[in-house]
């Protein structure tokens, strides 16, 4: 019991660590900390290979569909407001279709990131949970044993 307990306190003030670490406010320009999706990238690098390839991967695909819809809305502001309503809907018809794709493709992207990420925590609160039962247990455990003591005391 006592075994599992320092495990899992190992974990729990591991886990503290790591989310300290991401969450912690870039430094001061011109120092050399990580910021926090850097942080939050190696914690995961370190600790869950798998997860960090996916948020690798996650992350990459929102920063790209970004950068596309920034192109596309740089194209669709291009004519001017007076020229896309009167001169040019010739690109109208070729710009808005890519952006409203852009948006959407964004949009997705977004999404999947937000997933991992919510799901991601889940996982670390589940570890909480679980951390949390074992430790009242374990107090319960050695409320139990007080009182014994204490009537052993009173004999």
């Amino acid at each position: 019991m006592r075994r599992s307990l320092v495990c899992v306190l190992a974990i729990v003030m591991f886990a503290f660590a790591a989310t300290a670490a991401a969450a912690q406010p870039a430094a001061a320009a011109g120092a050399k900390s990580e910021s926090g999706p850097e942080a939050f990238g190696e914690m995961l690098r370190r600790t869950d290979p798998d997860a960090h390839a996916r948020y690798v991967r996650l992350r990459e695909a929102r920063d790209a569909s970004l950068s596309e819809l920034r192109r596309a809305q740089e194209r669709y502001r291009a004519g001017g407001p007076e020229l896309r309503a009167v001169s040019l809907p010739s690109l109208r018809a070729v710009s808005l279709p890519s952006l409203r794709a852009a948006r959407r493709k964004y949009a997705a992207d977004e999404l999947a990131f937000l997933d991992f990420l919510d799901e991601r925590d889940r996982q670390i609160l589940e570890q909480y949970r679980r951390a949390t039962e074992q430790i009242n247990a374990t107090l319960a455990e050695r409320a139990r044993a007080r009182e014994e003591l204490r009537e052993l005391e009173k004999e």
